[in-house]
Parts: structure tokens; C-alpha cells; sequence
């Protein structure tokens, strides 16, 4: 199997992930009451975030793999990749830590939830959807 086969398939998973993440917390803010289903949303969210973490990890890993055999042949599409992925590290390692660490920054953990949510369906538009779209038009 192809690490760029592998690629998708762990962008495929992470896109899964970092819906199921974003969408128990916008559930569970969004309606408010249920204290007992706030509570397995709020599981849901925790085990989704760290699933979709485990995920980004290897990705990570498997681009910059990616990126050191391309050197500057990189394409266009490569580079905003690259720079939009850069930007996902960035926020998801800023969330861990305000959600670990810096709890008197909480009030700034929706945004960036909904920032990864953006950022990744971006970044997996721009690069997995392209690469199908572009293999069913092949003849």
C-alpha cells in the first residue's frame, strides 16, 4: 500500500473524527438541559479530540516525509497544503494546552474547535477529494 493510499485513508478517519468532535460540543452547547446526555456528549467530544490527535499524528509524519523526498518540486497545491497544515498543528497543539493546561482560556476552546473543523475540511478538499475526483476522471 501506497503512503499516499495510507494518507487518505487516515484523512478519511480524521475528517470522521473531527466531525464527531465538533459536532457533540455544538450539540451539547447548542442545547442546553440534559444533564446526563451533556455529560456522554461531552465524552464523545474528549474521546473524538484525542482519536482525531492520534490520527494527525502519523499524517504529520508521513508529510513531512512527503515533503522532504519532493524538495522545491512542490506543487501549488502542495505548498497551501503544507502551510494550511502547519496552521492545523499550530491551533490543535494551542487547544491541548489551553484545555490542559491554561483553563483560564477555555472561553477561547469553541473557536478553536471550530477552526480545526474548518482547517480540516479544507485541507482535506483541496487534497484527498482532489486526488479521487482526479483518479475517476482518468480514463
Amino acid at each position: 500500500m501506497s503512503d499516499y493510499l495510507i494518507k487518505s485513508l487516515l484523512a478519511v478517519l480524521l475528517v470522521g473524527a473531527g466531525l464527531a468532535a465538533s459536532l457533540s460540543m455544538m450539540a451539547r452547547f447548542g442545547r442546553p438541559g440534559d444533564e446526563a446526555r451533556a455529560e456522554r456528549l461531552r465524552r464523545l467530544h474528549k474521546a473524538a479530540g484525542w482519536i482525531y490527535v492520534a490520527l494527525l499524528a502519523p499524517l504529520a509524519a508521513l508529510g513531512i516525509d512527503f515533503i522532504s523526498e519532493m524538495g522545491d518540486g512542490l506543487s501549488t497545491r502542495g505548498a497551501l497544503h503544507f502551510v494550511l497544515a502547519a496552521a492545523l498543528l499550530a491551533v490543535v497543539l494551542l487547544k491541548v494546552l489551553i484545555v490542559k493546561s491554561y483553563r483560564q482560556s477555555l472561553r477561547f476552546a469553541p473557536a478553536l474547535g471550530m477552526t480545526l473543523l474548518a482547517l480540516t475540511l479544507v485541507i482535506f478538499v483541496i487534497t484527498a477529494v482532489f486526488s479521487f475526483v482526479h483518479k475517476l476522471a482518468a480514463p
